[in-house]
C-alpha cells in the first residue's frame, strides 16, 4: 500500500505546472503529530520497565493512565507489575485485586491471581499464598499453561512454608508437563528448588572424621545441582530471579568455605601437625571462595548489561565486594 501511494504521488507531481516560489518568502509547511496512544505509552512502559528504567517507566505510567483508549485493564496490569518488580509488594498486592475485580475474565486478570500470590509470599505471608492458588484451582476453568503455573506457584509457596519436599515434587511434576510463554513463573520455580538445594547444603554440618568426607561429597552435590538449576533460569532470560540465583550460590559456596575453615583438624592428626593441616586445608577450600566469588561477579555484570536496578543487583555488589581482596 505504502508503495502504491509513492508511486501515485510521483506521477501527480510529473503533471504539475511548478508555480510555487522558491524563495525565503515560502511559508513553512506545520505537520501535525498525533499524541501518542495508550497502547504506545503502554508499550513504552513495559520497554522501560524490562531495561530498570524504573523512574521513567513510572512517569511514561502516570500519562497512559491518563490517557483514554482501549488497553484499560492492561495500563492497571502493568501498574502493578512496575509495583512488584520495584519490591512495593503490598501495593502490586492491591493493584492486581484491582485488576481482577475490574476485569475479572480477562487474560491479565489471570496473570494478576499468579503474581498476586508471588507477592504475598514475598511478603512472607506463605500460608495466604497457598490459599489463594487453591482458591483458583477449586475453580476448575483453567487452561492447561494455568494449571500449570498454580502447580507451580503452590509448590514454590510450599517450599518457603517449611514443606520443601512436597513443594519441590510439586515443582518438579509441573516442569515436566511442559512449556509456555509464563517464562517468569518457570523461573521463579527453579529459583525454590536452588534456594531448597543450597539451603539443604547449609543443613549438612561437617562433623565426624569418619562422616565429615561424606557430608562433604553431600553438601557438594547439593550445590552442584543447584548450579544446574541456575543455568536453566538463566535460559529462561528473567534477570531478576537468575541473579537471585546466583547470590545464593555465591553464599553458597562461601558458606562451604568457611565450614571447611571451622572444622576442627581429626584426632588422627597429631598436634605438631595441625597448623600445617590447616594450611592445607585453607589452601584447598580456597577454591570455594573464589566460585564465590565468580558467582558474584558474573551477578553484577549481568545486572549491568540488562540494566537490572533491583534489591538483588545491590546485594551481588556488596557480597563481591567483601570477597574480593581475599581473591587473586
Amino acid at each position: 500500500m505504502f508503495w502504491f501511494a509513492l508511486l501515485g504521488l510521483a506521477v501527480a507531481q510529473d503533471g504539475v505546472e511548478d508555480t510555487g516560489s522558491h524563495g525565503s518568502d515560502a511559508e513553512p509547511v506545520e505537520v501535525a503529530v498525533a499524541p501518542p496512544t495508550q497502547e504506545e505509552l503502554l508499550e513504552e512502559v513495559v520497554a522501560l520497565r524490562r531495561v530498570g528504567a524504573f523512574e521513567d517507566a513510572a512517569r511514561m505510567l502516570v500519562r497512559a493512565q491518563s490517557t483514554s483508549g482501549e488497553v484499560d485493564e492492561r495500563v492497571a496490569y502493568h501498574a502493578a507489575v512496575l509495583a512488584e518488580v520495584t519490591e512495593r509488594w503490598a501495593e502490586a498486592v492491591d493493584g492486581y485485586r484491582a485488576v481482577i475485580e475490574g476485569w475479572p475474565d480477562s487474560s491479565s486478570a489471570s496473570d494478576a491471581w499468579f503474581r498476586m500470590a508471588y507477592c504475598q509470599e514475598e511478603m512472607g505471608d506463605h500460608k495466604a499464598s497457598i490459599r489463594t492458588v487453591r482458591s483458583l484451582q477449586r475453580q476448575e476453568k483453567w487452561s492447561e499453561t494455568d494449571d500449570r503455573s498454580m502447580e507451580l506457584q503452590r509448590g514454590i509457596a510450599e517450599t518457603r512454608a517449611g514443606k520443601t519436599r512436597r513443594g519441590i515434587r510439586r515443582i518438579l511434576r509441573a516442569l515436566e508437563s511442559g512449556e509456555d510463554e509464563r517464562t517468569w513463573i518457570r523461573a521463579k520455580a527453579r529459583l525454590a528448588l536452588v534456594r531448597a538445594q543450597t539451603g539443604a547444603a547449609a543443613d549438612i554440618k561437617l562433623k565426624g572424621d569418619a562422616k565429615a568426607a561424606r557430608r562433604l561429597k553431600a553438601r557438594s552435590g547439593l550445590i552442584a545441582s543447584a548450579e544446574k538449576q541456575a543455568i536453566a533460569m538463566f535460559n529462561l532470560g528473567e534477570p531478576e530471579f537468575a541473579l537471585e540465583g546466583l547470590l545464593l550460590l555465591g553464599d553458597a559456596y562461601l558458606s562451604l568455605y568457611h565450614a571447611m575453615l571451622e572444622y576442627p583438624p581429626p584426632r588422627s592428626v597429631p598436634e605438631e601437625q595441625r597448623l600445617i593441616y590447616r594450611s592445607t586445608v585453607e589452601e584447598k577450600a580456597a577454591i570455594l571462595r573464589t566460585k564465590a566469588h565468580a558467582r558474584y561477579d558474573e551477578g553484577v555484570r549481568v545486572a549491568a548489561r540488562t540494566q537490572w536496578v533491583g534489591s538483588v543487583t545491590d546485594r551481588l555488589i556488596a557480597a563481591r565486594e567483601r570477597v574480593a581482596p581475599f581473591v587473586e
